[in-house]
């Protein structure tokens, strides 16, 4: 184990929290929780107790625990903008999970903030820190399989409908596009690197009025074409293929994967592992970690252009559903 030299305040305790706890407390590069706060407090004195850390009544105080260096918001994400602007404005870097924001207009008021504070901000999108990602990226920008022509993904997840659920609760920031679509987008924005000349969308609904199955068509200038699909009400696989002219790469579930599939005509499939236990969450603790050592305001992969530009094209979508 390494040694913990990185306090995170976690503003949220929920399953998510754990799960990243999880991965910090046994591969991460020294980053560990040392103060939690929750909107229940009885969750946060749990939380506390499961992993170390000291449980407090508000979030002001969490901040403010003396051996905090960066704040891992993990609320529903409603919450994102107002626990972040919070840390952001206390000079407080701030690793937000995803989607960062309910819209784009929220997402740019918390990177105008980063900006103003001189503060580091990042949206925890942690499939773009993921090896086999990165090792896809190389594979395109290398040119392995020709001109990119389309791309192709699918998250879907089997829910039984739950009207107080964060997945159908419209007032928890419910919807199959932003709890899960986000990485469909996000995949492709990672691929293509800009805003398409097209977006259509359509999607069923769930009684409480958010999206419970989408799909997104996204046309690039060149020619390419993007189809994304996401639901919180299918049980379809959480696949991923880029195809170009000389091959495709195939990624099996795309957004926590832990292999790819390189296939090039006429050649034998070359398969990338990427050989790292837990489920991936320490590589964007430990991005995040090494840019705010180092003095940087933002990612490299994940930069403030990044993350506002997956957002518009969320918003372009949810302006599209009938």
């Amino acid at each position: 184990m390494n040694k913990k030299d990185f306090g995170w305040c976690f503003i949220g305790s929920g399953r998510i929290a754990e799960r990243v706890t999880d991965d910090l407390l046994k591969y991460a590069n020294g980053s560990y929780p040392v103060a939690v706060y929750s909107k229940t407090y009885a969750n946060a004195q749990h939380f506390a107790g499961e992993y170390g850390a000291v449980a407090y009544k508000s979030a002001e105080e969490a901040l403010l625990d003396p051996k905090v260096k960066a704040a891992y918001i993990c609320t529903t994400h409603p919450y994102h903008k107002e626990y972040s602007v919070l840390a952001l404005n206390k000079g407080i870097p701030v690793l937000c999970e995803k989607p960062i924001a309910m819209n784009a207009t929220e997402a740019k008021a918390m990177t105008d903030a980063a900006k103003k504070n001189d503060t580091y901000l990042m949206e925890a999108m942690w499939m773009c820190h993921n090896p086999v990602i990165r090792q896809v990226i190389r594979w395109v920008d290398q040119g392995r399989i020709g001109k990119v022509c389309s791309l192709s993904a699918s998250f879907s997840t089997s829910s039984m409908f739950d009207s107080d659920s964060r997945l159908f609760d419209p007032q928890k920031g419910g919807g199959a596009l932003l709890d899960v679509g986000v990485y469909t987008v996000a995949l492709a924005q990672a691929v293509f690197r800009k805003i398409p000349i097209s977006v259509k969308a359509d999607a069923d609904f769930a009684p409480t009025g958010v999206d419970c199955a989408n799909a997104m068509i996204f046309k690039y200038a060149g020619g390419a074409i993007a189809r994304l699909f996401s639901a919180t009400i299918a049980d379809e696989p959480s696949h991923a293929y880029i195809a170009g002219q000389n091959g495709h790469i195939y990624i099996p579930k795309f957004w926590a994967p832990k292999k790819a599939a390189l296939s090039l005509k006429g050649k034998p499939e070359e398969i990338f592992n990427g050989n790292f236990s837990g489920e991936g969450f320490q590589f964007e603790f430990d991005a995040a970690k090494e840019d705010i050592l180092a003095g940087r305001k933002e990612n490299g992969l994940v930069s403030h252009k990044f993350t506002l530009e997956v957002m518009e094209l969320l918003d372009a979508a949810h302006l599209e559903f009938k």
